[in-house]
């Protein structure tokens, strides 16, 4: 039989200081990569895939050609990569979709399948204002995130992502608590307003980039980094491993390195790889320079 010689990929090692596995940026297949990865060893995930809009993505000189408008063939495609991400999560980790109003029912009920009912935590209705508004109906300013745990044992972390507590609202205030009394037991519930909230599963206080945004890299559909950071934030600790199967404009990576966690990003887009790759050098260096220098960085492919 004739040995079929496979190419190793080249890899970059990039090094800022500090000791300890390298962080990874895969220019790849996110099938490919998610199947190679071991049973149990990822966190979490957070994945922003194509949104089957079937047109052009164009940000500011960049552009990607987003999956045809077919939601059956858009879950056929995405339902093996879903079930990876169940297998390589660990026992404690969670998976968030994140999806707009074309494919999310779709893809929930896949979830469902892949992940079980029980084990579907939270929908995150993530608001924002920016962009065109509509003539015929009223305006589409939400996305969705959808959140599955590998286990009932899933990590948590709600002081790591308290918001601070808004004014107006029914309870009165004294000396810098909120009170309100249940009228039926009579019991008095007190929450300091220093002390912030865990937020619900409506997000407002997180707006999209603006095109003049200095978070802006140039790349569509980019995410804003305190979005995925309060993710992560939630969910994981540092060291954690972090993966993004879609990483397009390098949010989660770059999101995972300023918290210090370690990360896997994959996108198959050479652009997204240059990207991503100036975006957390940049950062990387930064860090460094201010005596918190984050994990070598290997670039692959």
């Amino acid at each position: 039989m004739e040995r079929i010689e496979v190419a190793t990929p080249p890899i970059r090692r990039v090094e800022f200081g500090r000791a300890g596995a390298a962080d990874r940026l895969v220019h790849g297949d996110a099938l490919e990569v998610a199947a190679a990865e071991r049973d149990g060893s990822i966190d979490a995930i957070y994945i922003d895939p194509p949104f089957g809009t079937g047109v052009i993505r164009q940000g500011r000189g960049l552009r990607y050609a987003d999956r045809a408008d077919d939601p059956d063939t858009f879950v056929a495609w995405l339902t093996p990569i879903l079930e990876h991400s169940h297998r390589t999560l660990a026992p404690h980790g969670s998976l968030f979709v994140h999806l707009d109003y074309r494919a999310v029912h779709y893809v929930k009920v896949a979830l469902d399948r892949v992940f079980g009912r029980d084990l579907f935590v939270n929908e995150i209705i993530w608001c924002y204002s920016v962009g065109g508004k509509s003539r015929r109906g009223f305006g589409r300013k939400h996305d969705t995130i959808l959140w599955y745990a590998r286990s009932e044992d899933w990590a948590f972390y709600p002081d790591a992502v308290r918001v601070p507590r808004r004014g107006g609202s029914h309870m009165r205030l004294v000396d810098g608590v909120q009170e309100k009394t249940d009228r039926k037991t009579g019991r008095v519930y007190r929450y300091p307003v220093h002390a912030g909230k865990v937020p619900e599963d409506w997000w407002t206080d997180v707006e999209t980039l603006n095109h003049s945004d200095k978070e802006r890299t140039g790349y569509p559909s980019q995410k804003p980094l305190r979005l995925v950071e309060r993710i992560l934030c939630a969910v994981t600790q540092p060291e954690n491993l972090v993966a993004d199967w879609f990483a397009g404009s390098g949010t989660t990576p770059a999101a995972a390195q300023r918290l210090g966690r370690r990360f896997l990003a994959v996108d198959r887009e050479a652009d997204s790889i240059a990207v991503i790759t100036k975006r957390l050098l940049t950062q990387a260096r930064a860090l460094a320079n201010a005596g918190s220098p984050p994990a070598p960085l290997e670039i692959v492919g």
